[in-house]
């Protein structure tokens, strides 16, 4: 599931590739797709106009069509972006494509439709309609506010930490890396942590989506010893060479090491 890392290298490419370009049509293949509006509105929405600058918070993405408003992108399991030239064939799964002026088109693909495309006036507003705390890597975001936001928690320390209404942008993938880096157990109950823990699993949440944000989200290009490259049952620790172990925390599957990650009571 795309989550902060990748969301932000998925606003590199719509800036990189689709800002500035009038945008003449849009095509809803599949208006199952869409959030709160219907294909004829959207197209009005976009219609003549172009993005001039581009949002993100969390694992949503916002381009602004000038005074129109914003167009939001949730990519939910499967989603991502193709922009491709006049003539090329548009990607498989393309379920909304813009249309542009000098005759290239973006898509926003999704294979499984679990993602949204919505439009929305006042995104600030649309942020806290949705219940997201405060983004992962936002400037706002201090180790104090992040130990307020766990005190007094309960329940595995990994499900907290995928709380999106608590902070914004860390998913199942994600939250394994950084339980590994923090040597924190995913079933660990958040209440039992001190603040030496919180503290550091607030530095390395920080510091995993950061590079894992400039590498675009791709795992092959993560630095040596990360755990990711390793996230399947019966794989080598990168770090004490045991063996990785899948673990289930509130419905979703999760990876550790049971050697350098103990379970604390």
């Amino acid at each position: 599931m795309p989550e902060l890392p990748d969301v932000v290298g998925f606003q590199r490419y719509l800036g990189s590739t689709s800002l500035h370009q009038k945008i003449v049509r849009t095509k809803v293949s599949d208006r199952r797709i869409l959030d709160g509006i219907s294909a004829q509105q959207l197209s009005r929405h976009l219609a003549g106009r172009a993005f001039d600058e581009t949002a993100r918070h969390g694992k949503y993405l916002f381009a602004r069509a000038g005074d129109e408003g914003w167009l939001v992108l949730h990519f939910g399991m499967t989603g991502s972006l193709g922009y491709y030239a006049r003539g090329r064939r548009a990607p498989e799964y393309a379920r909304v494509t813009l249309d542009f002026a000098n005759g290239n088109h973006l898509a926003y693909v999704n294979k499984r439709m679990l993602g949204r495309v919505g439009f929305v006036l006042d995104l600030v507003a649309y942020v806290e309609a949705q219940g997201l705390g405060v983004d992962a890597l936002s400037r706002r975001l201090s180790g104090r506010m992040f130990a307020r936001l766990m005190a007094g928690r309960t329940g595995p320390v990994k499900a907290r930490l995928m709380d999106q209404s608590l902070v914004a942008g860390v998913g199942n993938i994600y939250s394994d890396e950084i339980l590994f880096q923090a040597r924190l157990h995913p079933a660990t109950d958040a209440s039992v942590l001190n603040y030496g823990d919180i503290k550091r699993l607030y530095r390395v949440m920080r510091r995993v989506l950061r590079v894992a944000a400039d590498k675009g989200g791709d795992i092959d290009k993560f630095p040596r010893g990360y755990f990711l490259p390793r996230r399947e049952k019966g794989a080598p620790c990168p770090g004490c060479g045991g063996q990785v172990e899948r673990i289930v925390v509130v419905g979703r599957s999760g990876y550790f090491c049971p050697q350098c990650q103990k379970r604390k009571q």
